[in-house]
């Protein structure tokens, strides 16, 4: 039996939205969803082993429902990794609702094979029963580590983007960005483009978040690792050929926090969230980098965004979570000011796991755990 906890904030009626936290169809970890135009939920998530599970996929009506019976994402069984929390899958959605996911794989138990991780994808055309078999477009990169992101638009383009290490070199100092395109809904890509030439360095084991514009403009968010103690969050912006590098805070810790974040379009801008030494950090990209708020309390990760139809945002994050150790749902709302009007907590997540959200129609927030 699906649980549902409702939690009204005390706002003025007119402005009163709801939180709804529900857990997964299935006892499951990492949720991701993205919602149609048309209003359809896709929700992706892992499902088995940590060290070897598989990628599961299903819908339903953004206005509330059953979800539809689950199916697999990935074509060769639990060759997807939940350990570490921000190795799950991503997902996208395309042209006429195709739906494009990628994933870190495990090493299928092969020693001989660490350091060579699989970057996977797989899409379900409009209208298709099952997942096209899995691929793997790491290309000639190597040691992938935190999880990959991928973003698409209604004309047929698709990137993936991740971290690696490039051939013949090593440590986080030598990471780059990587992307690879497509024209054809995730049917062909382009071989592996770096991205941050300029100034290499990436943090291992964080994920990063990456939005396509209409126009093409693809935006990263990745946490930086130029020199051993630097992890702040960096923006990417890529197009018409010319990457620029935008630093958004600073954190000086010698140790990888094994983070992720989140991005939302939001008007004409995009919304970012994530962690700065347990903190969650939000602001709208464009704007000077002191002007991101603080969120929520001390050690939190893993924020989650949704925006509802009022303006009114939502960040759901995860409280005291760790290495093998769960934690427990935070959420936060914004009005559309930007100014904080409530928050609430829902209980404890499952150990490698962080929230999802979305916003029905009538203004309502979904949290997925």
């Amino acid at each position: 039996m699906m649980k549902r906890l409702l939690l009204p904030l005390l706002l003025p009626l007119a402005l009163r939205a709801q939180v709804l936290v529900e857990s997964l169809p299935e006892p499951g970890v990492q949720p991701q969803v993205a919602v149609t135009a048309a209003g359809v939920v896709h929700l992706v998530y892992l499902l088995g082993d940590p060290a070897a599970c598989d990628v599961r996929h299903t819908t339903r009506p953004a206005q509330g429902g059953p979800w539809s019976a689950p199916v697999t994402v990935n074509s060769v069984p639990r060759s997807a990794v939940a350990a570490g929390t921000i190795r799950g899958a991503q997902l996208a959605l395309g042209r006429e609702g195709s739906v494009q996911v990628v994933w870190n794989s495990n090493t299928g138990g092969h020693k001989e094979h660490m350091g060579r991780a699989p970057l996977l994808h797989a899409r379900l055309p409009p209208g298709a029963g099952a997942f096209s078999p899995q691929q793997d477009l790491m290309g000639g990169t190597a040691a992938l580590d935190g999880g990959a992101s991928i973003a698409a638009d209604g004309r047929g383009r698709v990137s993936i983007v991740w971290h690696a290490a490039p051939a013949g070199a090593a440590g986080e100092g030598a990471r780059l960005v990587y992307a690879r395109h497509s024209a054809d809904d995730g049917r062909t890509f382009s071989e592996p483009q770096p991205l941050n030439e300029e100034k290499p360095g990436v943090c291992a084991c964080c994920s990063l978040r990456a939005h396509l514009a209409a126009d093409g403009t693809l935006t990263v968010l990745y946490r930086g690792a130029p020199e051993p103690a630097a992890r702040g969050m960096i923006q990417l912006t890529h197009g018409a050929g010319r990457t620029t590098l935008t630093p958004l805070d600073d954190w000086r810790v010698a140790r990888c926090p094994m983070s992720s974040a989140s991005l939302l379009p939001a008007g004409p801008s995009l919304r970012a969230a994530w962690e700065n030494d347990g903190q969650i950090l939000t602001g709208l990209l464009g704007e000077p980098a002191a002007a991101a708020q603080k969120i929520g309390p001390g050690n939190a990760k893993h924020p989650a965004l949704a925006q509802n139809a009022r303006g009114q945002t939502l960040i759901a994050s995860v409280i005291g979570s760790g290495w093998a150790k769960a934690g427990t749902l935070r959420w936060d709302l914004l009005e559309a000011q930007g100014t904080p009007a409530d928050s609430g907590e829902g209980g404890k997540l499952p150990v490698w796991s962080h929230p999802a959200a979305y916003a029905r129609p009538d203004g309502t927030f979904v949290i997925l755990r």
